[in-house]
């Protein structure tokens, strides 16, 4: 499963132990309201906390209104409520655009949420099939490919240069490239760079084109059988300009 994209904790990047500090949720708490709002609860307590979650996340044990709060059940709603707040800022971010989930995970640390939650929501974003490096790197794919004329090496390097896994990458480029496409995008690629050429079609101008299409990420095997059947396109070029010009369209005699 790992290889379809799925986030795993030990994705997230390291995280510097803290120094240990009291634990402020000592029992004493007192819960003050209880109210649903948005598909949420949101409860408050007496030390002006404002706690929201999930409704599926409240946990059992929760003391009626006035009561305190055993500290166990406290800690699990501090936790669904950070959960509750990095899903929220996750929508926001793929909202705007689709990102990978390494970068994902640093923005959410970077905002105060737990590794846990991090990991936690990520995982159930991945699973309702709303972001994961998978959907990341196909859409990446299918961008690149509408304005480039690149091979498969040059996608894999691309999304490996923004972390997704080799796996993901390699997977999404073979996908969205099949091998008769890539040679026809090599193809491609070769008569527009033959188009900028001058001179003849000699060895020296074959191996400009070669490197060429090894520096868009076609195999050595696809740029080569491209160039061999695109090299007459100079050629073909010269004789069609040698024959328009024989043809003086001036000469009505």
């Amino acid at each position: 499963m790992a290889g379809r994209g799925q986030f795993r904790r030990r994705d997230l990047p390291p995280v510097a132990p803290e120094e240990e500090q009291p634990d402020p949720l000592a029992e004493g708490v007192r819960l003050l309201a209880v109210r649903e709002q948005d598909r949420s609860v949101v409860l408050c307590l007496d030390d002006g906390r404002v706690l929201e979650v999930a409704p599926a996340s409240l946990p059992p044990g929760l003391p009626p209104v006035g009561e305190a709060v055993p500290a166990g059940v406290l800690r699990e709603l501090q936790a669904a409520a950070d959960r509750k707040g990095a899903a929220r800022d996750l929508l926001a971010m793929i909202g705007r655009r689709l990102q990978p989930t390494a970068r994902l995970a640093e923005k959410l640390l970077e905002k105060g949420h737990s590794p846990e939650a991090v990991s936690a929501v990520l995982e159930e974003m991945e699973a309702q099939g709303l972001c994961s490096d998978r959907i990341y790197a196909e859409a990446y794919c299918r961008d690149c490919l509408r304005t480039r004329q690149v091979g498969r090496r040059y996608l894999e390097n691309k999304l490996r240069q923004k972390r997704v896994p080799f796996a993901v990458a390699a997977a999404a480029a073979a996908e969205s490239l099949s091998g008769a496409e890539e040679l026809e995008m090599a193809r491609s690629a070769a008569r527009s760079q033959w188009r900028k050429l001058r001179g003849p079609a000699d060895r020296r101008a074959e191996a400009r084109v070669q490197r060429f299409l090894l520096s868009r990420g076609f195999d050595p095997g696809t740029a080569a059988r491209a160039l061999r059947e695109t090299r007459d396109f100079l050629r073909t070029r010269a004789e069609n300009d040698e024959r328009d010009g024989d043809e003086d369209p001036g000469d009505g005699s």
